[in-house]
């Protein structure tokens, strides 16, 4: 028969191999989660396979034509070894990506932007306080819409420099309320020859969105991909690095 023994003084090396790895084990998961969610230059390729490069990409598969500035619109908190998580948020600077990309997460009602502009012009004579306005389908013979499916502000400022009070004029032939009799529904219309209105916009009580954005399961699929990874290469490179220092 052959007995295999395990000496004494190998067990006593295991023992501060693993001691070793268990001291760098919080410090290593914090560096791997960092470079899982933001990526790091020590990790070849990590900023390219990072949850907020993951983020930016799944942008242009859910959201319809998103600009650059809100695709890439995502930041992260750093994780230490006494906090061994990340959180990531919409961009707040140069503006704040919250409200966009909140709604198409997770869903709501969204807010006022350039309707109220209408809403609260003096010659408003009938949409209710908090609509919302929306294209009509005569609003193609009167401005486009920008790449991304959005009422060009320029569009915007030419209708609020030609809303009038009266009848149709030269200058004023942009009418902005509830018109009397019939029912039309509230919103801004262009007074046309004939005494005809022809609407633009419709004021609606709110504007939902649906969440149609799995941010949180890109990222989580994210992170199950590459973390163990990482946190055995940092491991690695953290327990060497201290043997190196004796």
């Amino acid at each position: 028969m052959i007995t295999v023994k395990i000496r004494s003084e190998d067990l006593q090396t295991a023992i501060r191999w693993t001691d070793a790895h268990i001291k760098q084990l919080p410090y290593s998961a914090a560096q791997a989660l960092n470079a899982a969610v933001q990526g790091s230059k020590f990790i070849s390729g990590s900023k390219e396979r990072s949850s907020l490069a993951v983020l930016e990409r799944s942008a242009g598969r859910y959201l319809d034509r998103p600009k650059a500035q809100t695709a890439k619109g995502w930041r992260a908190t750093i994780a230490n070894k006494r906090d061994i998580s990340s959180t990531i948020k919409p961009k707040d600077r140069p503006w704040d990506r919250t409200r966009y990309l909140a709604g198409n997460i997770k869903g709501g009602i969204s807010r006022p932007k350039w309707d109220l502009a209408f809403v609260k012009h003096p010659s408003n004579r009938g949409i209710p306080a908090g609509s919302r306005l929306v294209p009509t389908r005569y609003w193609k013979g009167e401005g486009k819409l920008d790449k991304y499916g959005n009422i060009k502000k320029t569009d915007i400022k030419k209708l609020l420099n030609q809303v009038g009070t009266t009848g149709r004029t030269a200058t004023g032939n942009i009418f902005i309320g509830k018109p009397r009799g019939g029912a039309r529904y509230p919103g801004v219309y262009r007074r046309e020859r004939r005494h005809v209105l022809r609407p633009l916009l419709k004021a609606v009580d709110s504007v939902r969105y649906n969440p149609i954005f799995p941010a949180e399961q890109e990222v989580n699929d994210n992170i199950q991909s590459i973390f163990l990874r990482y946190l055995k290469l940092q491991t690695m490179r953290n327990v060497e690095r201290e043997a190196q220092r004796g």
